[in-house]
């Protein structure tokens, strides 16, 4: 990919965040809250997994970042929503900025862990790639399990 090129990967990604923050947002308003993250987190592993990871040339890698892009955007405006449903209106700020906390921790160790594993494959994304996937399929599954505990498996609670 061309530098030039390789610049607007992350206004593309940012672009179709925007669709990501609003559009999932309207769909957990009908089809449940936990329903619409646990399909949005698995579709950004499957997303990782399936697109990125096999990807070589442009087009995918640019596929990549728009369909990425709207799935972290979902997952970055879902989270409060979901921290609202489960929660006393008086615990709501504490539990937010709880798990506000949790995505930091996330957020300071995983650049440097991604660069360590790219590092460690001279260069190459495949670790990095592997890592986002499962990291994002075991973050799905606790999704899963948080959502269980709430209503079970009925699919049609919201």
């Amino acid at each position: 990919m061309s530098q030039e090129l390789a610049q607007y990967l992350l206004a593309m990604l940012n672009a179709a965040s925007i669709f990501g923050r609003i559009l999932p947002g309207i769909a957990a308003d009908k089809l449940g809250r936990f329903n619409t993250m646990i399909v949005t987190c698995a579709l950004s592993s499957i997303i990782v997994l399936a697109i990125w990871l096999p990807a070589r040339g442009n087009a995918p890698i640019i596929v990549f970042a728009v369909f990425y892009g709207f799935t972290s955007g979902a997952f970055v405006s879902l989270g409060p929503a979901l921290i609202a449903q489960i929660s006393p209106i008086r615990e709501i700020g504490v539990r937010n900025g709880t798990f506000f906390l949790f995505v930091s921790i996330a957020g300071l160790t995983g650049n440097p862990i991604g660069g360590a594993l790219v590092g460690q494959n001279h260069g190459d994304y495949l670790y990095l790639q592997i890592f986002c996937g499962t990291t994002m399929a075991f973050g799905t599954l606790i999704y899963i399990a948080s959502r269980s505990v709430q209503c079970g498996f009925k699919f049609k609670v919201i």
